[in-house]
């Protein structure tokens, strides 16, 4: 999911004085000015509902009720603060919350499906599949048999300065190490899987492999170079980590982009929609297993011997 909206307000000269500045950047509003405070504190308000009540089922109404306003306002408002609209946020977090429960619990996948809030085990496994790729049961075997690798493992310096793609960086706002796993959204298809991803070290230049023509959002989520694979996927629902989002629009052309991508990350925010690269993530650990698999190429020395 995405929230590239939080990074499309610009400061004007006199807010270098407020104090507030970072808030605001944050949420990409100006917190002094009484509607946008509101607007934003509304949208808190139904992000904690959907989160306090995401084993029920819950309506629109329901939800612009806990903001406080009509459901044609509260729906409008609610997609210019997050960018996507309250039933794909909704889904995005009963799917971190069924991950969660998959790979901390031993409940079965029907007893899974009734705690975040779904009456129809096939609309869930439909709806988990679209967006992992897998099965729940699928998922729980895959993770627990590959998500032990640390996600610096699948970092790889050389070999993403190696393509001839977009070049840019994902930024630390702290003094840690982070890696960072780097999605590419086509902006006119934000909720399909990102068309490029890779795990990358924070605050250093890469360039990703070459992307079709068009637009793209990128987005990015930080963890210690330490986590697992595992604890990235099986994360609980409300867990603040550091998450960012472009700048700007990355225009490609001809595999390339005219300007180069910057993801500045920073502390996530109740009402930034989950991200999801389970997908995306999950096929970079195998293609990794198989190329540590893979049979090594003989030496010349071996060959002569």
């Amino acid at each position: 999911m995405r929230g590239q909206s939080t990074l499309r307000w610009i400061p004007e000269a006199n807010c270098l004085e407020c104090t507030n500045i970072g808030l605001c950047a944050g949420v990409g509003r100006c917190l002094r000015e009484p509607t946008d405070a509101a607007r934003v504190t509304a949208v808190a308000r139904a992000v904690d509902y959907m989160i306090e009540h995401r084993a029920q089922p819950i309506q629109l109404v329901d939800v612009a009720r806990a903001a406080t306003m009509s459901q044609f306002h509260f729906h409008r408002i609610f997609r210019e603060i997050t960018c996507t609209t309250p039933a794909r946020f909704l889904t995005a977090l009963r799917m971190c919350e069924a991950q969660h429960l998959l790979l901390n619990s031993r409940r079965s996948v029907t007893e899974i499906c009734s705690s975040v809030g779904y009456s129809s085990l096939g609309t869930f496994i439909s709806q988990f599949g679209r967006l992992t790729g897998l099965s729940p049961r699928r998922f729980r075997t895959v993770v627990e048999r590959i998500g032990q690798v640390p996600i610096q493992e699948l970092t790889d310096l050389s070999g993403a300065m190696a393509e001839r793609g977009p070049i840019g960086a994902v930024t630390s706002d702290r003094q840690e190490r982070y890696c960072a796993l780097l999605g590419l959204y086509r902006t006119d298809r934000p909720w399909e899987r990102p068309s490029a991803f890779q795990v990358i070290e924070t605050d250093h230049v890469v360039r990703i492999p070459p992307v079709s023509d068009g637009e793209y959002d990128t987005v990015s989520v930080g963890y210690s170079p330490v986590t697992t694979v595992a604890e990235v996927l099986g994360a609980p629902v409300g867990t603040l980590g550091r998450v960012g989002f472009g700048t700007r629009t990355l225009v490609a052309r001809g595999g390339r982009s005219r300007h180069p991508f910057h993801v500045a990350l920073r502390r996530q925010r109740r009402i930034d929609p989950p991200v999801e690269f389970s997908r995306p993530l999950l096929c970079l650990v195998t293609r990794a297993n198989q190329r540590d698999a893979a049979p090594a190429l003989p030496t010349d020395a071996a060959d002569r011997g």
